[in-house]
């Protein structure tokens, strides 16, 4: 059976209007242009299409059908729109193709098109050329609102080192999928940096210190600190198993953290930006703050935690936030990749209008857990004035003199804040401010991420929808759940979670186009070469030139490396799966099973050996390529290629073409091969049927994703 593919169907009409953009999928990849119309205008629309019959059908519902700008907006907007379709689930990857295309009235255009569903579309549509330029066009157009980001270089124009810090997860209760995902996303961010050779803090943590905490604690009749400790532990313990290896775990409760806070706290005061005063205002215990009218509902809700914030008037110490004002507001305008992606961007820049203008309170009465205000025992302060300097605290190492000016020799400012959209303000508006007052440099971005949600509904403990991490990675493994999250949500927009896409995606890409071809190769070369033997030697270079198997995989690198710069860790999925996508259509073409057979004619047979050794390559450089989004998958592929004890460390020296050397895992002397990726099969009561919401968490099972050899045509 060939794995499904969009179905497309073509009607008769006459040119429209105004640029149109329509969508599907060219071998698992994203390719997108213009089309000239003149009798047809194509509809992209999700359903099923055989491959091998060459046909196309009609199924669920038209994807896209809207008029754009240009040419280039309608090639951004089918991009767009396979995009939504795979992070919905309803795009499989795979040889039987289909296409991207956006189509333009210009009289101009182009068709991207792979495949025999693509093919035929094409022949039907008149379309001859296959836009290679028209895929880079489409992609710019898509990505141009997401800047690489801007990462330290030495003199050769290497990444030197990045810093990369989660938030500082407030310890007041045991860690959930929401805590896990920036997490796991900047986990792959500091893998990629140290496959680049680059030198790298990671930072993750807890904010230890609150009302929230206290009240907590005493529900459980324990001490504040014991609370913490205990939380503390849960966090780390959830790390491990996700095979997350941060630098530090920062903790607000340290007498290192404390001494940093007090310096703060002092500089601010030396430069006359703390003051006293009385003030009123709706106080959200949930979210440690006094809300603005924006953030309640009626009956002053919290938008957030959906509790009533209490009415108080206290008297605090106020930092004059309005004193910086200005300044914050000129940074954001003149650097345009301070806050991204850049919609977040335009909501700060709007809460920094004149008339919002206002300080900030940086002390509480209502609680003494807490670091104490200096001078005044009465008060503590604001946690969050205290958990910021959390980033810079972790710098410092044993032994080191606690600091500000040490942290600054070691490493500070940080180059990506990763947070949720929910605290931006305090990281995009106060954060700057106060490291302004205290005459220390910003960070050099603030990457916020969309909030998460089950089956399309906001997780709530009172829904009982709360996706459990730990029960999740321990069913389904760290692979399974890193790519998910890292690899099929887009990072910056909301993202749903849902078993039945959890399960269509994560083996749509490890099971079926990773996991099926490595079992492939093995098992085929593992039966027919008896000698390690190098892909250069076995190709005349004409030969290897001409192959679309080297053609990807020589150029993943490059692509690879910019999306995982521009924190689109989606885009680098795609770009190193890519060499699978060629490769599994290439294997379809050339049947090697039929020619390896004892019967065959001995040149084919060498020929199918050749094809899969540079198959074979292209996968060992896309193993190192997913290697800091699925580390553990990408270590097995790389040990069953190499032989036992013979592979290299992850590098990116390695995602070079090696074709000179002999992959010695493939030979007819290594034992029957492992499966890389093991299938996720969904029990029949808990997959969703038709349009039917899923029902219940998952309890899928594990089951090798074996291939078939194909029936004889």
């Amino acid at each position: 059976m060939q794995p499904r593919a969009p179905g497309l169907a073509v009607a008769s009409a006459p040119p429209p209007p105004a640029p149109y953009a329509v969508a599907a999928l060219a071998s698992g990849g994203v390719v997108a242009g213009t089309l000239e119309v003149t009798t047809a205008m194509l509809l992209a629309r999700v359903g099923a299409a055989t491959s091998s019959a060459g046909s196309a059908r009609a199924a669920r519902g038209p994807w896209l059908n809207r008029p754009a700008a240009s040419a280039s907006a309608a090639a951004a907007a089918a991009v767009a729109v396979v995009r939504r379709a795979r992070r919905a689930g309803r795009v499989a990857r795979g040889p039987a193709s289909g296409f991207v295309v956006a189509c333009s009235s210009s009289g101009r255009g182009r068709l991207g098109a792979g495949g025999s569903v693509g093919a035929a579309v094409a022949r039907r549509c008149g379309a001859t050329a296959v836009a290679e330029a028209a895929v880079e066009e489409g992609e710019a157009a898509a990505e141009s609102k997401r800047p690489p980001l801007q990462l330290k270089r030495d003199a050769q124009g290497k990444i030197s080192s990045l810093m990369v810090t989660t938030p500082l997860f407030y310890a007041n209760g045991s860690p959930h999928i929401g805590s896990a995902y920036p997490t796991i996303c900047s986990d792959v961010m500091a893998r990629f940096a140290k496959l680049r050779g680059a030198e790298v803090h990671f930072v993750t943590g807890m904010d230890e210190h609150g009302e929230k905490i206290a009240k907590t604690a005493e529900g459980r009749k324990t001490s504040p600190q014991e609370l913490v400790d205990e939380i503390a532990g849960e966090f780390q313990g959830l790390w491990e198993k996700l095979d997350i290896r941060h630098d530090h775990f920062a903790r607000t409760t340290s007498e290192v953290h404390k001494k940093l806070v007090y310096e703060m706290w002092q500089r601010c005061q030396d430069k006359g930006d703390i003051y006293k005063k009385a003030y009123s205002g709706h106080y959200c215990i949930g979210c440690e703050a006094y809300l603005d009218k924006d953030e309640m509902d009626e009956n002053n809700v919290c938008k957030i935690h959906r509790k009533v914030a209490e009415f108080r008037t206290e008297e605090n110490y106020f930092f004059r936030l309005s004193k910086y004002w200005e300044q914050v507001k000129a940074h954001v305008e003149a650097n345009n990749d301070f806050i991204l992606p850049k919609g977040r961007r335009n909501e700060i820049l709007y809460f920094l209008q004149d008339d919002n203008k206002r300080d900030f309170s940086i002390s509480r009465v209502s609680t003494n857990w807490g670091i104490p205000v200096p001078g005044d025992d009465s008060q503590v302060i604001y946690v969050w004035f205290d958990a910021l300097l959390g980033y810079m605290s972790s710098l410092l190492q044993p032994g080191d003199p606690p600091t500000l000016e040490m942290a600054l020799k070691r490493g500070w400012p940080a180059d990506v804040h990763v947070i949720g959209k929910d605290i931006l303000r305090f990281h995009a508006l106060y954060w700057p401010a106060m490291l302004m007052a205290a005459g220390l440099p910003l960070p050099k971005h603030v990457m916020s991420h969309g909030f998460l949600t089950k089956d399309g509904l906001k997780m709530g403990k009172s829904l009982g929808n709360v996706v459990e991490p730990i029960p999740l990675v321990e069913k389904f493994g760290p692979d399974a759940v890193r790519f998910f999250f890292s690899s099929c949500l887009f990072f910056g927009e909301d993202g749903d979670f849902s078993t039945e896409a959890f399960a269509k995606k994560v083996n749509a890409s490890l099971a079926n186009t990773l996991g099926n071809l490595v079992h492939r190769l093995l098992t085929l070369l593992r039966k027919s070469l008896v000698e390690p033997l190098a892909p250069n030697d076995a190709f005349s270079k004409e030969a290897l030139n001409a192959s679309v198997v080297y053609k990807s995989a020589v150029e993943a690198p490059e692509r690879v490396d910019l999306a995982f710069r521009k924190f689109n860790f989606e885009m680098a999925a795609d770009k190193a799966l890519f060499i699978c996508d060629q490769a599994n259509q290439r294997i379809m073409e050339v049947e090697p099973w039929a020619k390896i057979k004892p019967d065959a004619p001995e040149e084919e047979k060498q020929n199918a050996i050749r094809e899969m050794l540079v198959m074979a390559e292209g996968v060992r450089i896309c193993a190192h390529l997913l290697s800091p989004i699925i580390p553990g998958v990408s270590k097995k592929i790389l040990d069953e290629l190499h032989g036992p004890g013979n592979a290299p460390e992850f590098s990116w020296k390695e995602t070079a073409w090696k074709g000179e050397r002999a992959l010695l895992g493939l030979t007819m002397d290594n034992a029957k091969p492992v499966p890389v990726f093991m299938r996720i099969e969904m029990e029949e009561d808990e997959t969703s049927k038709g349009d039917e919401k899923p029902k219940g968490n998952a309890k899928g099972t594990w089951k090798p994703s074996k291939w078939k050899k194909p029936k004889s045509q």
